[in-house]
């Protein structure tokens, strides 16, 4: 059974377009039509062009009702809160994370370094030199690097005993060998080409390490562990602010959504002047009985004017198709929809 639809013109001031749109429209089920092509006799109409001003806070309110617990968000209650009060709560909240975040990227880039350079020195941990003492080395050079298990055996079993060379093998696993060769400043030239053909891969160790390689390795680890312990409380502080406000984060999120989608009801909209008042006009389609429990409901608000019409040769949008069927032919509304 197909439901009677009713199309409608609603018009009032232009700066009680949210009154109604909350107040009355938000409950009733009603699909908007431009109001600009539907009224395309009507003179002097123009389009509602509002730049929407809720939609920067609603944004960081997202993210902040993202970063709540889901597993308590349930537990939030909900409540109403002014707009004023969200605005409020987004600031303040926003102030807060950023300055915590200000604080955890600091950190986390001071941890990135550490760990690079860890990175740099960790597979030569073997390694029983100090390292700032190979740094000057005048007439001994020396090479850090990796070369893979494949040519490492063929180097060992074939060149390495006819080569002015020293390598110092220090980490390997299932791929790599890491390691150190050392040669005398006049062979380097030939000898570093030999084990380029080797396809060692030469690792450029910067001079900031003291000591042997496990010692800067212990004392990186050290520092970045501290620097874990400091991320991990931060993050503690962010969650008890996320907690603490959980409420209102969620109430400021519910406010300013419903405000945001309001306000995009202006982009169907259409304003037009009489004499120095400026009004709106909105258009669309409701259910028959809809439509009259809305025409009952403003009858006594000044503010709002509608007119249903009756007759859609009127009217250029297709109304649109509604089903009210008995629960047995429920299921053969799957056929009419997709046709």
């Amino acid at each position: 059974m197909i439901v009677k639809m009713k199309f409608l013109s609603i018009t009032g001031p232009k700066e009680d377009i949210d009154r109604v749109t909350e107040k009355y429209l938000s409950k009733y089920e009603i699909q908007l039509e431009n109001a600009l092509s539907e009224l395309k006799t009507v003179s002097d109409l123009k389009p509602y062009m509002e730049i929407n001003p809720y939609k920067d806070a609603l944004t960081k309110a997202k993210s902040f009702s993202d970063l709540l617990d889901k597993s308590n968000i349930s537990a939030v209650a909900s409540k109403d809160i002014t707009l004023e009060k969200a605005l409020q709560t987004v600031s303040d909240t926003d102030n807060c994370l950023e300055s915590y975040n200000r604080e955890k990227n600091n950190l986390e880039s001071r941890q990135n370094l550490l760990k690079q350079s860890l990175s740099k020195i960790i597979n030569f941990k073997e390694l029983e030199f100090d390292v700032d003492k190979l740094l000057k080395f005048q007439f001994v050079k020396f090479r850090f690097g990796k070369i893979s298990n494949e040519y490492y055996e063929k180097f060992e079993k074939y060149v390495y005993d006819d080569l002015d060379t020293v390598f110092y093998k220090c980490h390997t696993d299932e791929d790599y060998v890491w390691g150190v060769y050392f040669v005398p400043v006049s062979e380097s030239e030939k000898i570093d080409a030999v084990y380029s053909s080797l396809h060692f891969e030469r690792l450029f160790i910067p001079d900031e390490y003291e000591g042997k390689p496990s010692k800067a390795i212990a004392e990186l680890e050290k520092k970045i562990a501290e620097l874990d312990s400091e991320l991990t409380e931060v993050n503690t502080k962010i969650a008890e602010l996320l907690s603490k406000n959980a409420s209102d984060i969620r109430a400021s999120y519910n406010k300013l959504n419903s405000l945001s989608t309001n306000f995009d009801v202006r982009k169907l909209a259409a304003c037009t002047k009489d004499d120095n008042l400026v009004f709106y006009i909105l258009c669309g389609w409701m259910t028959e009985s809809d439509a009259k429990k809305f025409e009952k409901e403003i009858e006594n608000d000044p503010d709002i004017f509608c007119i249903v019409e009756d007759d859609h040769n009127n009217i250029f949008s297709t109304p649109p198709t509604k089903l009210k069927n008995p629960k047995l032919f429920r299921p053969f509304e799957m056929y009419i929809k997709m046709y």
